[in-house]
């Protein structure tokens, strides 16, 4: 990638939009590496902070950040909290962001690189580590053929089903070059301050959950041109605020079921319920280990692991020998299940399948 900032961007501003919700342990390390960021790529930051929290001494701490503008508000949810941010950034590009992660070297650079050509709303490649060994998940496809075809695989999962994960994993996580995708993941999203005003903004009845999910997807029906950029790679440590809630599930599902009624025929909902597992079906067989220390060295181009045995979401890692440790950080105490693949000739060649309970 080459150096875009110093000699085409200059003096380009880029409003990062941080909803806080008792973020204070994590806001400094999103604040200072956007800000030590932004000065490589040549850009102007402007940090807004939309605080959630209604409790004066987190909005006190979150305050010592020295954010350009801090909005109190009360929580409304995220999607309030961005819809409040973008009226009051002055930036040519804005940032909407979890407080939860951290920019790492090149990561705005690449994604105004992105947006400048051409993307209409770009997104990182995120990790769960700063080594970059945990790649998160790639973004799902909301659309209604792809949300019939992962109910099809959940229900009845299959060794192609599973290379065809494989391979989409591998064609994002290992490209080079930015690519255009279906949907992006919502921690980090970026876009022009006016694309922001044309796409108009994210539903507010989604408290929690699928509320990027929708604005994507009615952005892309719109013809937008969405863009994962491997260039930018940040750290995203999810669920510092989500731990506080007892609820998290409930109100998931309930944004889940708003999403589907929203989008979906009332007909093909039903097709869904009709096909939907209601309980893990069995598909491809798995070896019981007692944990992933017992998994042998492998050479493989990918390791993927998953709390379900269709393997969708999945996080992973490229072209190590065993299965990322960094992993265990992740893992509660729930089944997890694990496989290795090695490409050859162009096609994926499975080297294992293991599954092992967290205790």
């Amino acid at each position: 990638m080459g150096c875009i900032g110093k000699l085409e961007n200059e003096g380009m501003k880029i409003s990062l939009i941080a909803v806080c919700h008792h973020s204070s342990e994590v806001l400094p390390r999103c604040v200072q590496s956007f800000r030590r960021q932004a000065e490589t790529a040549g850009v102007v930051p402007e940090v807004i902070v939309v605080e959630h929290s209604e409790d004066d001494r987190e909005a006190s701490a979150v305050e010592a950040v020295e954010p350009d503008r801090l909005l109190r508000r009360p929580n409304r949810g995220y999607a309030a909290g961005l819809n409040t941010g973008v009226t009051q950034a002055t930036g040519d590009l804005v940032f909407l962001a979890n407080p939860d992660i951290e920019f790492l070297h090149g990561s705005v650079e690449a994604l105004v690189e992105a947006v400048v050509g051409g993307a209409d709303v770009a997104g990182p490649q995120l990790l769960w580590d700063r080594g970059g060994d945990v790649l998160l998940p790639i973004p799902d496809d909301p659309s209604p053929i792809a949300e019939l075809t992962r109910t099809i695989s959940r229900r009845w999962p299959t060794r192609r089903a599973l290379e065809k994960i494989i391979e989409r994993s591998w064609e994002l996580w290992a490209s080079k070059r930015p690519c255009r995708v279906p949907s992006l993941r919502g921690p980090l999203l970026a876009l022009r301050q006016d694309e922001a005003g044309r796409l108009g903004p994210m539903d507010e009845d989604y408290f929690l959950y699928y509320e990027e999910t929708e604005w994507l997807w009615r952005a892309r029906r719109r013809g937008a041109k969405l863009v994962l950029v491997p260039g930018s790679r940040v750290v995203h440590r999810w669920g510092h605020a989500t731990r506080r809630r007892s609820d998290c599930a409930a109100v998931e599902e309930r944004s889940r079921i708003r999403f589907f009624k929203r989008n979906y025929s009332r007909l093909f909902r039903a097709l869904l319920r009709h096909l939907a597992p209601k309980v893990e079906p069995p598909g491809l067989e798995f070896s019981e280990v007692d944990g992933p220390s017992q998994i042998p060295a492998i050479e493989a181009d990918i390791w993927l692991a998953s709390l379900v045995n269709h393997m969708q979401p999945s996080i992973g890692g490229l072209r190590v020998s065993k299965l990322p440790p960094a992993i265990l950080e992740i893992a509660g105490v729930d089944r997890w299940y694990a496989v290795a693949a090695r490409r050859e000739n162009s096609r994926w060649r499975l080297q294992g399948r293991w599954t092992w309970k967290t205790r």
